[in-house]
């Protein structure tokens, strides 16, 4: 029992060790400094990953590869043994000073280095050192340096990396994405949000909402004038709750917040409330329960006529209900809004909601081309309602899968013949930098066209294919629940909802695909 306590402990105390080996911090007043490592011993036949993190105090800044016009760049200097190499290293993305006309690039909260340590076999072990030195600058500029020395045994073992090397990785990834800024006017991101409001009518999530107000339109069949004034109510929920939804994540952003379209079904709470609200209106469409209509009346006085309420709640929830859904032209166009000044929000926003809100609004306006179409009132619409709480009733399901994957009550298992790896921007830049091809899905269980596409491409036989041949790298960005990472490499593409298909064909250069995929498609840009 001696024996065994002592290996214990000593087994204890090198975990200890290797932990604490894991990040190591210098600082001066102005200036921390923390070296992370992937591991903290080296197979000779795995790189060794390493991470500095610099984070400044106080006001103080520090300066880019470029500096600009006065300062000089911080550098990271390594003394590596003999036959040992390092691969490129990235720098975080840096940001502009300016002041009396002088320019400057560089950092005044944090800045990332990444970079790999290559090594040739060897035994016993390895001291790496690396000097860090950098000019602060804030009311006067100082020059400061730190040095660390690793000391590296070798191991034959598989290593895999430590746990606060994923967590600093994971953190630092916003940081290394490069902003695309839209190459598009105002004029132009309003009329593609105008054109996208009206395409979205028409994609697979909004299906149940159509069906609804179709059945609203056929039962006013008679009255021209209340039914033109149904069409405004509906227009007038669908404009006003994407102005709503543009205060919100123009009041989220100012705040800092990393966020995007259909952002709101990251939420486990909103996501239960819209599953209980189909669920009503289905058993509603079923007859299976029915509320007294003393409780409509009561609600109609408020200052319309019930019907007038209900169109406008049904244009309110028609946008909620669309948040999972981008249609083409729209994904562009909403990026181009909330990576530009806030006076560009409200006026793509308002085009969205018109688009959006205009086919039911012509409808509703000369209902007598639905009168040609349609049959007269009877029987038949009693069965057109059963039929039309299918979709409905699917729509809660579909809810209810997804509330139960964000709550985490199941891993799940991927029906992929191909091996997708989580989203990491560290390592895709690295596999862009040696030619290897990449795609990327930006997804998420609440965007139904994201689960079509799927099915429809991405589990195609053309799309294995063409992975196969070309071994292509996949990657899938998962924004199910919340995620800061994957929100700021949206951003990067210049997009702020999914889907996104983003394809590096072996070059610096990315294709984005469509946001609708058929298998064809997909082999087109693939090949």
């Amino acid at each position: 029992m001696k024996i065994l306590r002592t290996v214990l402990l000593l087994a204890a105390v090198l975990l200890w060790s290797a932990a604490a080996d894991a990040a190591v911090r210098k600082s001066t007043d102005k200036v921390s400094v923390t070296l992370y490592t992937s591991q903290n011993q080296i197979n000779p036949t795995q790189n060794l990953g390493v991470l500095i993190q610099f984070v400044m105090h106080d006001g103080w800044h520090i300066f880019a590869q470029n500096p600009g016009d006065i300062g000089l760049p911080t550098e990271v200097e390594w003394s590596l043994p003999q036959g040992w190499t390092l691969s490129e290293p990235q720098w975080s993305r840096f940001q502009k000073f300016e002041t009396d006309g002088i320019v400057q690039y560089g950092y005044g909260k944090d800045a990332y280095y990444a970079a790999e340590i290559i090594p040739v076999p060897f035994s016993g072990s390895e001291t790496v050192r690396v000097r860090v030195s950098w000019l602060a600058c804030k009311d006067e500029c100082i020059p400061e340096s730190v040095a660390f020395e690793l000391r590296l045994p070798a191991t034959s073992f598989d290593l895999r990396p430590q746990a606060e090397w994923e967590k600093i990785r994971q953190t630092s990834a916003h940081a290394f994405a490069e902003r695309r800024n839209l190459d598009i006017s105002l004029c132009l991101a309003v009329l593609m949000a105008f054109a996208g409001g009206i395409i979205l009518n028409f994609m697979p999530c909004i299906f149940p909402i159509l069906t609804l107000k179709a059945i609203a339109l056929v039962q006013q069949r008679n009255n021209l004038r209340e039914s033109r004034i149904e069409a405004l109510c509906y227009a007038a929920g669908v404009v006003i709750c994407f102005g709503l939804a543009a205060t919100l994540l123009l009041f989220l952003r100012l705040k800092g917040e990393q966020i995007g379209w259909g952002f709101q079904l990251q939420s486990p709470s909103f996501v239960g409330f819209m599953m209980a609200v189909f669920l009503i209106i289905g058993l509603m469409l079923l007859d299976v329960i029915q509320f007294p209509a003393g409780w409509f009346n009561r609600l109609g006085t408020l200052s319309f006529k019930r019907q007038r309420v209900n169109a406008f709640v049904t244009g309110f929830f028609a946008v909620l209900i669309a948040s999972p859904c981008t249609a083409p032209f729209m994904g562009v166009a909403v990026g181009f809004a909330l990576a530009s000044p806030v006076y560009v929000y409200y006026p793509v926003f308002l085009a969205l909601g018109l688009g959006y809100a205009l086919p039911f609004a012509l409808a509703g306006w000369f209902p007598q081309v639905l009168h040609k179409v349609l049959p007269r009132p009877g029987k038949w619409m009693n069965l057109l309602k059963k039929i039309f709480a299918v979709p409905v009733l699917l729509t809660c399901v579909w809810l209810g899968w997804l509330l139960y994957g964000q709550l985490h009550l199941t891993a799940g298992k991927s029906a992929d013949m191909l091996q997708w790896e989580a989203y990491d921007a560290v390592k895709v830049e690295q596999l862009v930098r040696r030619k290897q091809p990449v795609f990327i899905d930006f997804t998420a269980k609440w965007c139904l066209t994201c689960l079509v596409n799927k099915q429809v491409a991405l589990h195609s036989e053309a799309f294995e294919r063409a992975v196969k041949e070309k071994n292509i790298r996949l990657f899938k960005a998962d924004w199910t629940n919340r995620s800061d990472v994957i929100a700021a490499a949206l951003e990067s593409y210049g997009r702020s909802s999914i889907p996104l298909y983003v394809y590096y064909d072996g070059s610096s250069e990315y294709k984005i695909l469509p946001q609708l995929l058929t298998p064809g498609i997909v082999a087109d840009y693939l090949n």
